[in-house]
C-alpha cells in the first residue's frame, strides 16, 4: 500500500475511534454540579418528563431550547439548561455554578442554587425556582424578558 491509503485508514480510523469515545462519554454521563448524581440528556427522559421540562420554557421564557444542552438531574430534580456554562465540559463545574445571562450573554459565576444572582454586566436577576407545571427546578430569569440567541461555544471563550 502507499502513503496516500494508510494515511486514509488512520483518518477514518481517528473518526470512527472518537465517535465510540464520544458515545461512551454520553453513556458515563455528566455529573450533576448540586448533589453529584448522574445528568440525563434531553433526548433519554421518557416523552412525559420532556413535555413537562418544555412546558417551562414556553410559559415562563417564551421560547425553544436547544435540546441538546439540557441535561436533567432527576435525583435533585434541576434542569442545567443550554445556556449553562458549566455543562459545556464533561466535569464538575470547578469554578462555582457558571452559567451565561440569557439576555446579554455576559457570564455569570455564583449560581448556586441558595442565592439568587444577578448578570454582572445588564443586572437581569436569576434565581433557582421549581417551576409548578413541571416539578424541576430552572435558573430562572424574571417573567417577560426576551432571550436572546445562544453564541456558539467558540465564541464564548472569549467572553
Amino acid at each position: 500500500m502507499d502513503i496516500l491509503t494508510n494515511i486514509l485508514f488512520g483518518a477514518v480510523g481517528l473518526i470512527a475511534f472518537g465517535l465510540v469515545l464520544r458515545r461512551f462519554v454520553e453513556w458515563i454521563g455528566a455529573p450533576c454540579q448540586f448533589c453529584g448524581s448522574k445528568t440525563n440528556r434531553f433526548r433519554r427522559l421518557d416523552s412525559a418528563t420532556q413535555a413537562n421540562i418544555l412546558d417551562y420554557f414556553v410559559q415562563h421564557e417564551r421560547r425553544e431550547p436547544d435540546r441538546s444542552g439540557l441535561f436533567i438531574c432527576l435525583n435533585c430534580r434541576t434542569v442545567h439548561d443550554d445556556f449553562s456554562g458549566e455543562k459545556g465540559s464533561w466535569d464538575v463545574d470547578t469554578f462555582g455554578c457558571v452559567t451565561f445571562c440569557k439576555v446579554c450573554l455576559a457570564r455569570i459565576r455564583g449560581c448556586e442554587p441558595e442565592r439568587e444572582v444577578e448578570c454582572p454586566q445588564c443586572e437581569t436577576k436569576y434565581s433557582w425556582t421549581i417551576h409548578d407545571g413541571s416539578g424541576f427546578r430552572f435558573l430562572m430569569p424574571p417573567r417577560g424578558i426576551t432571550i436572546g440567541k445562544r453564541p456558539t461555544s467558540f465564541m464564548m471563550d472569549s467572553r
